[in-house]
């Protein structure tokens, strides 16, 4: 099975969630970014890693603001399940590049990471996403014939922002590009965290936090179901 959960920065406590310990050998956690581990390269850090490495689980993540480009372009690009990536720790734990498609257990799951700083008080960054970015998934939507099975990402499209956060017109370029990937492309379900809220948007669209949601297991179950736990 495939899971989600985001935001975990650095905290090992929520490794030890109970939600998690139903995970096993075979399944695979998806971080939406701030995956926090992957910071500074310190002995601390390295021995966290060491550590999630032994869950029985293998662990996915996207980039937030919470994930250091300069430590993560230290690790060895490779490829992961079709998407270009880069290899944390053999086998176990993997940081999925921007625009890329990971076909999983035989779904087709598209992988954005990234927070655009639209705050005017905040030098924009280099770790924003760029054209590049924005052009690599293009071109791999367009391989997979503008369909996917789910989309993976940090923050919502804008549209979904401004839903949200109904007294904010802010936007971003990212943000702008996922409203044009929203009309275009077929999915079954947008997973995105950032908010720090595990919030149902609608049958197509989930805020994602500290629960953990199975992919497929929830979209079956629909929304009155998950009412009832």
């Amino acid at each position: 099975m495939i899971f989600v959960t985001a935001d975990t920065h650095g905290e090992m406590e929520r490794f030890e969630d109970k939600q998690l310990k139903k995970l096993k050998k075979g399944d695979t956690l998806v971080v939406l970014g701030d995956f926090g581990f992957v910071w500074n390269d310190s002995e601390k850090e390295k021995k966290n890693l060491a550590k999630l490495a032994k869950k029985p689980f293998t662990i996915l993540f996207i980039d937030g603001l919470g994930d250091s480009f300069e430590v993560l372009g230290r690790y060895a690009d490779c490829e992961y399940c079709c998407a270009k990536a880069k290899e944390i720790v053999k086998d176990k734990i993997y940081y999925i590049k921007r625009g890329e498609i990971a076909e999983i257990e035989g779904r087709k799951l598209l992988f954005f990471g990234g927070n655009d700083t639209y705050d005017p008080d905040i030098v924009e960054s280099f770790d924003d996403p760029s054209v590049a970015d924005f052009e690599n998934c293009s071109a791999n939507l367009e391989k997979a014939a503008d369909s996917v099975d789910y989309i993976l990402t940090h923050i919502p499209s804008g549209r979904i922002n401004r839903f949200i956060n109904l007294d904010s017109y802010a936007t971003s370029e990212t943000m702008d590009f996922f409203d044009l990937v929203a009309k275009d492309v077929e999915y079954t379900k947008w997973y995105f965290g950032c908010l720090h809220i595990d919030k149902y948007i609608s049958p197509k669209v989930q805020a994602v936090y500290t629960d953990v949601y199975a992919l497929w297991e929830e979209d079956k179950k629909g929304f009155f179901a998950r009412m009832k736990k």
